[in-house]
Formats: C-alpha cells, structure tokens, sequence
C-alpha cells in the first residue's frame, strides 16, 4: 500500500555554475557607551551636606535615609570593646570551632592516642555488649577480682567516677525498672537489721561494662547533657555565652558583669537596661564577692547617669524556681521620675504582701538596709529584690512557681501608669532601631562608663 512513496534521505541540490554566491550578513558595531565619570568628594560632601539640612528642616522623611548613612559614622559597643581587645574577635564559624566555642567539651575521656583495647564482649550484639559476666559475691559484697585490687586502683576508680552513691542508686532503679522491688536490705526481724547481716550492695555499684562500653556511655552522656543545656540557655538571650544573644545589644562590659540594653519591644522607657553576669549564675545570692562589687560600682554610674536627667533608677531582680535546674539571672534596671520614686516603698509593700497572701505562706517582707541582699536571703532561695536606694529595698522569698515573672516590671508600670509590657511584647521593632537606641543610651552613658579603666 506504501510502494508509491519513497523513503531515504534527500538529497540537496548543488547550487549552478551561474548562480551568485551566497551573500555574507554583517552586523552593525553596537556603540559602546562610556561609563559614568563618578562624582567628586567634594559633590559627595555637598549632597550629603543637603540631605541632612532637609532632614533637620522636615522636608524629607527619615525611613529615605538607609541604615548604612545613618550609622555609618556610629560604631556600636561590641565593635569598640574588640577593637579594645576586650572581645576576641571571631571572623568565621571555621575559626570559633577550631577555638573550641561552638565544639562539645569531653571530660574524663581517654586521648585518641591513648584508646584502651577492645574485649571479646564489646563485638557482642543486642544488651549482652560491653557487659562483663558478673562473678560470685562473697558476704562483705564484693567479688572475686574486687577483692583483688590494691589501694591504688580503687583510689584511681573513685577519682574516676563523678557520681555519688546515692546517684548511681537512682540511675541503677531507673535501668532496672519494674523490676526493682526495693529489697536490696535483707532484714531477718522487723526490729531492723543488724550488724552482722548482708546488705546487697548491686544497687550501689556501678554496672559491669567493659573499658570501651563505659566510655562510649560517659560520651553518650555527656553528649546528652550538653544538648540539653543548650536547648535551656537558647532561651537566655540577654546572656552573652547564650547563642541567641543580640551582640548589638551590648552596651558595657566588665570583668565579670556586663550592661546589656532591653529590646524595645521589652522596655518600658529608653534607659531600660540589664546586668547581667558574664558567667553562668542562677542568682546574685550565689555568685563571687567580685561579681556583686562590680554590679555595685555599675550601680553607683547609673546612679548618676539618671539622677542628672532627673530620674532614680530602680533595680529588681527575679529569681524563680526552675524545675530544669538552669537559669540565668538579670539585674533588671528601670529609671523612673523623682515623684514615682518616692512613691516605690509603699507600691512594692503592698503588692509584695498581696502576693505572699496569694501564693505563699512566708509574708515576712525582709528590708535589706542593714544587711544588704546577699546577708538577708539565704542562698538557693527563690526570692525577689528590689532596691530604689543604695541598700534601701525589699525581698520576698517565692515559695511557688506560679509568682508572676512580669512582677516588678508590672509594679513600676503601675506607679508610672502607662500599659504593661506585655501588652506590646510581640511587637517586635527592626534591630536598626534597637541599634539607635543603644547608640543614645551609649552616648549619656560614656561619661559615667567606669568599664573604660579597665583598658
């Protein structure tokens, strides 16, 4: 049906004898046109010169100007504290873990150089690896190879092994489970146990592992530990070692305090500001004698930072119980007018003694103007503490968790009457404002920055 039609490849006509050459098509050179000849600095000098009378005229809006003009000639606390060698630089990610800053720390560990050699029970599979076959205890409880070593070797695994007895008892019911019965006493009569009688002592021993299995345990732990702190001081943002801390929001750095600027979003003036302890502290109770001289000297420099602006700076801080055992205190400062001041003792008594009704059973009020802070709370309390005057303040001990976080920035609020902070605690503003306002507080505060000795 398809013998009419040819298949095959076409073949292409030769051009005649007499035909023209095919012509060549040329395109037109395209003009290249010069660049720019770039302004002077003289020009350059003059129209910034005209911007800026526009703005201090009102003619032109201040959201025209670019954050790199309005801070171009501004530089931030951070940047001068590395400059002053007071903060080592970090140029990369590279260059902070190969420091060691961003890399997990392994103590108690064996060198890499120093590995110890591997046993027939660390190829095993399943819960049988790493675990040693426990011999035959005799009545004082040991076994046969604990009953072999020296002095030395058992003063060599106490030093080794950082848990107390009372430690590995809670971690030993925890691997057994439901299937610990709490018999680890045998008593013959219900008058008690005597001396002469057995005392199981499994449930205070370690477990049986081999070398490699106990440090591939000690790693995996630490490990844990470690991630879990970090998921904890994440949420610290107002600490310098935390990882989300705003370098830009320094404004002071001491020895072992640092002067860090409240976010706008968390401020309820302008000179709302922070101390906060270089290292970890969960209260200033707790910390060094040197720690609480230099939150004093800061103290004494706000002082008359604000009282020349015709203010008083009321300092607080919060200290609740914390179930996950981690916390990073602040010193929170808020400067209020004369008149509010006066009025701080009487605001914080009743509201302290409301409280202590509410959610405690300890409605002492304890004034700190004899004793001070530190001699007037024990250490591991939950307290709060606020101070209005050198050694003129109150504190309170919390019994409950369910005291109010926001309480003494509430309080001042109050005595101000102007809206909580939480009010506008989403209201988050553009780090170039929270840049603006560090630079003004920087630029009342280099006066009376006792820090810049310290060179």
């Amino acid at each position: 049906m398809l013998s009419g039609i040819k298949t095959g490849k076409r073949k292409r006509k030769k051009p005649s004898s007499g035909s023209a050459p095919p012509q060549e098509i040329t395109k037109a050179p395209t003009k290249i046109k010069a660049p720019p000849v770039p302004p002077s600095s003289d020009s350059n000098l003059s129209a910034a010169e005209s911007l800026r009378r526009e703005l201090l005229s009102g003619g032109i809006e201040p959201s025209r100007i670019t954050p790199l003009a309005s801070g171009a000639t501004s530089e931030m606390p951070f940047d001068q504290l590395q400059r002053r060698g007071r903060i080592q630089q970090t140029d990369s990610k590279q260059s902070r873990s190969k420091n060691g800053d961003d890399a997990i720390r392994l103590t108690g560990l064996a060198a890499p150089t120093d590995r110890p050699a591997y046993r027939t029970e660390d190829f095993r599979n399943g819960s049988r690896k790493g675990k040693l076959k426990r011999e035959a205890m005799d009545v004082a409880g040991t076994t046969r190879t604990e009953a072999d070593t020296t002095i030395e070797d058992m003063v060599a695994e106490e030093r080794s092994n950082k848990m107390s007895m009372d430690e590995l008892y809670a971690r030993n019911i925890a691997r057994v489970g439901s299937r610990y019965k709490g018999t680890e006493l045998k008593r013959a009569s219900a008058s008690g146990a005597d001396e002469d009688e057995a005392v199981d002592m499994t449930m205070y021993q370690t477990q049986r592992l081999t070398t490699v299995a106990q440090q591939q345990k000690e790693r995996s732990r630490q490990i844990a530990q470690h991630d879990k702190e970090s998921s904890i001081t994440s949420k610290f943002w107002w600490w310098m070692e935390s990882p989300s801390f705003q370098k830009y929001m320094l404004i002071a750095l001491g020895n072992h305090v640092s002067l860090v600027k409240a976010p706008s979003n968390l401020s309820l003036n302008k000179g709302h500001c922070y101390l906060v302890p270089v290292k970890h502290a969960d209260s200033y109770v707790g910390c060094e004698d040197d720690v609480w001289d230099e939150v004093q000297r800061f103290q004494t420099s706000l002082r008359h930072m604000f009282r020349k602006q015709g203010k008083v700076p009321i300092f607080y801080e919060t200290v609740l119980p914390s179930s996950k055992g981690l916390w990073q205190t602040r010193m929170e400062v808020i400067p209020v007018p004369d008149r509010v001041a006066d009025d701080a003792p009487m605001f914080f008594k009743s509201e302290l003694t409301e409280q202590a009704e509410e959610w405690g059973t300890h409605t002492k009020l304890l004034k700190t103007r004899d004793k001070g802070l530190r001699r007037s709370v024990p250490k591991k309390f939950p307290y709060f503490f606020v101070e209005w005057e050198q050694n003129a303040g109150y504190a309170q001990l919390i019994e409950t968790s369910d005291f109010p976080k926001d309480f003494g920035v509430d309080t001042i609020a109050g005595m101000m009457q102007i809206d909580p902070v939480r009010f506008r605690r989403k209201q988050k503003q553009p780090p170039d404002a929270d840049r603006q306002a560090v630079l003004d507080f920087v630029s009342k505060w280099k006066e009376f920055d006792w820090t810049l000795q310290l060179d």
